[in-house]
């Protein structure tokens, strides 16, 4: 900010409010009020002869919708990230929904009003139907089918797409909640801050704000309603604390708080181009995880020496068509010379799950996350699994690319996926095709019977990589986004670190460099246990890298290795992080997850 705000006026009270730091950061300004467009339509009687007119409408609207969400998509890519251009891919079918479409024509014709009252009143059903189930997941849902009714009524209504920002001036957003159109496309740099009411650690607002590097607090419950425009307002992203109208001496406390932030982050610079080295000189590889090939700038950028996860998978979730083995090559490519000579390990495709695709048959399934999903889907679509592998050979010879195989569950899959690599291998030989013969061939370890197999694994590839997100969903038969179980979902069960611990003793039995790549990797508390426990190399969100560096060269190997062999000692996952937190806390206390 250019200037912090006064002290507000002694007839309003200092006050505290308690939410979800969603994004880190700490932000002082003041307040713009966002509140949610409330759309009245009233029930509008038409002519017979007006029921064509009014359908030509809708589907003019449709239309003009649907290119509008198109276009916000391909925003969210270039600015965000595909996590938050899948958002806008499920308002796509959410808009071109057969049953929703066909319902809309079916009551204008029999009912006789007007196109905008009944596409209001179809689409609010469903709304309100979304908001009365308990869970995270369906007030998300809730919210993606309000944009886009906001979207299509505004075409209806022949007002154009997003409504312009009405603020010139820095600003703190706060709203009951932020749609994904509205955030991705205010002027990001006059948004110091957001505060909502709702949302959750994975809401939509949460995602777009760190995507967007924005600080954030989400779920705090009734904020919107406690103030005004213009009011000033305090917004500690590290800790969830949010203070509004502060006095003359928090204001200072906070302002002190927000330099020792900036300060941290700019010392954090300082260790761009340093390794991540232990002081007793033992050194861990910080490699970053992307989804698009400019984002493999940002891992060097942040002082990252590698991609240790390219999600190629991004190829098929933002098109409706099969990427070609030349678009594939194209793009692996890119990101290989950005990075070269340091490493680019791609993840073949990890599809199946929650992640579906039009021209792939996955049928429904009753748990897709123990169904047809990742190597299984590949091994039975040959077809595309060669053209990708072949893609993968072909990138090779512009950088250090490996080849990652995902959701291994033992050796009979990784010598089928050998076998089809060999394959592809030998067709751009006789096709005189230039590749690296020698490419590097590793696995992801997420499932416990990869774990309990990692030594013969590792005897025939080249590296492991321990994928946290499904390995701790899988140990303990949760669920990750589903909040009936989210309590069951803990990063530090003993029965996940001990598996962490098995893996990494396993590859290193057989010679062989084990990597994390999942959430566990960038959360600053996990980093000395995860050093002292021996893993090689730990990829994560590069904007994550610099404050694990920072961890990695401030304590000893040594050290790591003592804590990590108490952590194992311990038996709850509440333990376990109370005793890394504590730990961590004693050796770098200004850290900003520790600012309160």
């Amino acid at each position: 900010m250019k200037s912090d705000p006064p002290a507000t006026a002694g007839h309003s009270v200092e006050t505290v409010l308690r939410g979800i730091p969603a994004s880190p950061g700490v932000s002082i300004g003041r307040v713009h009020l966002l509140i949610a467009e409330r759309v009245h339509v009233p029930p509008h009687k038409i002519a017979p002869s007006e029921v064509q007119r009014e359908l030509e409408r809708f589907e003019r609207a449709v239309g003009q919708t649907r290119a509008a969400i198109e276009r916000s998509r391909e925003r969210a890519l270039t600015v965000a990230g595909i996590a938050v251009g899948k958002i806008f891919d499920a308002h796509l079918m959410i808009l071109d929904d057969v049953v929703f479409q066909q319902q809309v024509r079916a009551r204008v014709e029999r009912e006789q009003f007007s196109v905008d009252y009944i596409v209001n009143d179809v689409l609010g059903q469903n709304i309100e139907i979304m908001r009365k189930q308990p869970g995270e997941t369906f007030r998300e849902r809730a919210a993606d089918i309000g944009d886009v009714l906001n979207r299509l009524l505004r075409f209806l209504r022949g007002e154009g797409d997003v409504m312009p920002q009405s603020f010139s001036e820095p600003v703190v957003l706060v709203a009951a909640d932020l749609s994904p159109t509205d955030a991705l496309h205010v002027d990001r740099h006059l948004i110091h801050g957001i505060a909502t009411d709702q949302g959750g650690l994975t809401s939509h607002t949460a995602i777009l704000a760190r995507s967007l590097d924005i600080p954030a607090i989400v779920g705090l419950g009734n904020l919107s309603t406690q103030v005004h425009d213009g009011d000033s307002i305090i917004l500690n992203c590290n800790s969830g604390k949010v203070i509004l109208h502060a006095g003359a001496a928090t204001l200072a406390e906070y302002r002190g708080k927000q330099e020792r932030y900036l300060a941290f982050q700019s010392a954090l610079e300082n260790l761009k181009d340093l390794p991540a080295s232990t002081t007793d000189g033992h050194e861990v590889q910080l490699w970053g995880n992307i989804e698009l090939p400019f984002e493999a700038e940002s891992v060097l950028a942040h002082g990252g020496s590698g991609v240790g996860l390219f999600r190629s998978e991004f190829l098929f979730l933002t098109r409706d068509t099969v990427p070609s083995e030349d678009e594939q090559f194209d793009t692996y490519g890119k990101a290989a010379e950005i990075l070269a000579p340091r490493p680019l390990v791609i993840r073949t495709f990890d599809l199946g799950g929650d992640k579906l695709h039009g021209s792939i048959n996955i049928k429904q399934e009753r748990n897709p996350f123990l169904g047809y999903r990742a190597i299984r889907v590949s091994l039975s679509r040959r077809d595309l699994f060669r053209a990708q592998l072949r893609a993968i050979l072909r990138a090779s010879r512009r950088g250090n690319v490996r080849v990652m195989f995902p959701f291994i569950s033992g050796l009979e899959e990784l010598r089928e996926a050998k076998a089809v690599l060999a394959e592809a291998a030998a067709e751009l030989t006789r096709e005189r095709i230039p590749h690296d013969p020698h490419v590097q061939v590793g696995i992801m370890v997420e499932l416990p019977s990869a774990v309990m197999m990692a030594e013969q694994l590792a005897r025939e590839c080249d590296f492991l990589s321990i994928g946290t997100n499904d390995l701790i969903q899988y140990a303990v038969a949760a669920d990750r986004g589903n909040e009936a179980v989210a309590a069951y979902y803990r990063s530090f069960h003993p029965g996940v670190v001990r598996m962490i611990d098995l893996t990494v003793k396993a590859g290193h039995k057989a010679g062989k460099p084990v990597a994390i790549c999942g959430e566990l990797g960038g959360n600053p508390v996990a980093a000395p246990l995860l050093v002292g426990l021996g893993i090689d190399e730990i990829s994560t969100n590069s904007t994550n890298i610099p404050e694990i560096k920072k961890i990695v060269r401030t304590l000893s190997y040594e050290e790591c290795r003592r804590i990590a062999a108490r952590a194992l000692r311990l038996d709850t996952a509440a333990e376990i992080q109370d005793y890394l937190t504590g730990e961590l806390k004693k050796r770098l206390a200004d850290l900003p997850i520790w600012f309160s």
